[in-house]
């Protein structure tokens, strides 16, 4: 971007009357903001798709079936019965994470650029800008990327779905190995193939329920697209179609999973995921909140916040896994 330019920045070429035209000609200004660094995530539409989950509380609690209860089986005429109370649920507890997204204008600013006919204004421009910002904060707190990896972070993905000896949710998970994902599928370091994939996805199916996501990054879901591309079911009959809203239609499927790219994947990973099962839940007394315009008494500058309390929930993580160590 160019500082320091006189009149409307004309020069020759392509005019001629350069200083005339410097100072009495208007510049067409693009009525949209080209977005040059935000980063879309698949993934975080993936797992809202079945709509906002808002909960109230100080904290959340899941009460976890941790064992079957043995009491039950064959008996047959007067056999005494096992009457045992059997203690079988655990819970599991997590507890809110506030974010916020500062917005601040200085107000000469907002005076000299309220835009007009040809403008863009001001206010609404931050604002705009503002609310893709606390998108990426989001994005990457799932993904505990810096600066989004601090201790008061939400419980990330990685720490859900790869991580199996953590403490998470108050749990210990090697000590309580009821609450640890499914064993990491292991890469070869090689490209990610349809019989890694297949062993990694029957290790989350119980039955009927079946993973529904597969994320990686673009270079790892390049390789892995490669393995279908010539094949009869990569047709359109063989795409998702449940994303049209949010412009993912043509992710391919294979088993019952869209497999998309998500840039804030991390390398030479990707992970097999149930949307029923883990998913982003927002407090309802917190949920993108908006601060008032406000102005310090001491500057001319308004200021306003936006604000959500919200966790990444995993509810049942032996039904995602983890493949490690692609290339």
């Amino acid at each position: 971007m160019a500082y320091g330019t006189i009149g409307a920045g004309i020069s020759q070429p392509s005019a001629q009357l350069v200083a005339t035209l410097n100072a009495i000609t208007q510049k067409y200004i693009f009525p949209t903001i080209g977005d040059q660094v935000f980063i879309p995530s698949p993934l975080f539409w993936g797992l809202t798709k079945r709509g906002k989950d808002i909960r109230e509380g100080a904290e959340i609690v899941y009460p976890l079936a941790t064992t079957e209860e043995m009491t039950g089986g064959s008996y047959y005429g007067d056999q005494l019965l096992n009457t045992t109370v059997v203690d079988s649920i655990q819970p599991a507890n997590q507890v809110w994470r506030p974010y916020y997204q500062s917005v601040a204008v200085p107000v000469t600013d907002i005076i000299l650029g309220r835009g007009g006919p040809m403008g863009l204004d001001l206010v609404r421009s931050k604002m705009e800008i503002g609310g893709a910002s606390f998108l990426q904060k989001l994005c990457r707190a799932m993904w505990h990327t810096s600066p989004q990896n601090t201790s008061t972070d939400i419980d990330d993905l990685d720490s859900w779905v790869r991580l199996t000896s953590n403490t998470i949710a108050g749990i210990n998970r090697s000590t309580s190995t009821f609450w640890q994902p499914a064993a990491n599928g292991a890469g070869g370091a090689a490209a990610l193939t349809p019989t890694v994939f297949e062993n990694a996805y029957q290790s989350v199916t119980y039955g009927y329920d079946e993973p529904d996501l597969c994320v990686m990054d673009n270079t790892r879901f390049a390789a892995f697209k490669l393995n279908f591309t010539t094949l009869v079911r990569f047709t359109e009959l063989e795409q998702d179609d449940t994303a049209l809203q949010a412009g993912f239609r043509y992710h391919f499927v294979v088993n019952n999973a869209v497999i998309m790219a998500d840039r804030f994947t991390p390398a030479q990973r990707a992970y097999i995921l149930n949307s029923k099962y883990i998913f982003p839940i927002f407090n309802a007394n917190d949920y993108f909140k908006i601060d008032p315009w406000m102005q310090p008494t001491n500057q001319r500058v308004v200021v306003s916040k936006i604000y959500l309390t919200w966790q990444l929930a995993n509810i049942s993580p032996r039904m995602c896994v983890c493949i490690t160590n692609l290339a």
